[in-house]
């Protein structure tokens, strides 16, 4: 297991570049007995929405994301477990450029939103609005067709959990539900039950002929009262042993080629407290992993 820190907050807000010196400050490669490798770092953050899309810093965007697949590449190749610690939400382009590159691949998406807004539509204009949109290959070509990779995941091949935001969902929902994606919202994990939707999800997968895949995780899926850092709160979320039951479970497939952590913002977490909760979350995830393939 190797750990990539990408130093970005191209798109969200300054802050989450942050989040991989501050995991790593509270022992997470220790306890992981994970290497600390390679630092992926971003150019300065602009709030200015100067390209056509109206995506905000998408040439920079672009630029981290080929640097990032090159040094995910690099682990993958070397029999390497990529623990992708991010900024935002844009370094899944990375991540899953350097799988697709690789062969059928495969997303299984954890976040409280689904992140399905066209950038000329996102209120923002942050890429964290926009970056499942632009990697089923729609929208700017300068991402959703990065290094001639378009589409960066079929949506048949991606299931996305935990969403629970009804302004997102009115706006966004049909379009999703239009893809060939699984979705499974947190009303869904309640009432299945964690374990069983992750099994749903890697079956999902199976359908697909995934060989391997992408494990995304935004810290806003977990309940607000463990992961208030976040620029976008909602109410409720992920409990610690659910997200245990869920991410563990997926952890333990096979097929996981790489691990993706995104969001928690130290800049609102000036006790540590939420990067502490975040490090524990993850921590038991990796133990139930381990328990299952004991």
């Amino acid at each position: 297991m190797e750990i990539i820190q990408v130093r970005t907050n191209l798109g969200l807000v300054p802050g989450v570049e942050r989040l991989g010196g501050a995991l790593l400050d509270e022992g997470l490669a220790e306890a992981l007995d994970a290497s600390v490798g390679p630092v992926v770092e971003a150019p300065a953050y602009s709030g200015e929405r100067t390209h056509p899309s109206r995506l905000l810093n998408a040439e920079a965007i672009a630029q981290v994301a080929l640097r990032q697949a090159a040094t995910v590449g690099d682990v993958l190749d070397a029999g390497r477990f990529p623990v992708v610690l991010g900024g935002d939400d844009s370094v899944i382009f990375g991540s899953l450029l350097a799988l697709r590159r690789r062969g059928a691949h495969g997303l299984v998406f954890l976040d409280a939103h689904t992140d399905f807004y066209p950038p000329e539509d996102s209120p923002t204009g942050e890429a964290s609005d926009s970056e499942l949109y632009l990697a089923f290959g729609h929208g700017a070509d300068l991402i959703a067709d990065l290094a001639g990779a378009k589409p960066l995941i079929v949506d048949r091949a991606a299931a996305l959990i935990g969403h629970r935001d009804p302004g997102e969902e009115r706006d966004t929902g049909a379009a999703m539900s239009a893809t060939d994606a699984l979705v499974i919202p947190l009303g869904e994990i309640r009432d299945t039950g964690a374990e069983a939707t992750a099994r749903r999800a890697l079956a999902h997968l199976d359908g697909a002929g995934v060989e391997r895949f992408l494990l995304h995780i935004d810290a806003d899926v977990l309940d607000d009262a463990l992961m208030p850092a976040v620029d976008y709160r909602l109410p409720g979320g992920l409990g610690r042993r659910e997200f245990a039951l869920l991410t563990g479970t997926l952890l333990a497939d096979d097929r996981v080629a790489a691990l993706d952590v995104t969001i928690y913002n130290p800049a609102l977490d000036p006790g540590g407290a939420a990067g502490r909760n975040l490090v524990g979350c993850l921590l038991d995830a990796f133990a139930h992993a381990a328990a299952r393939t004991c």
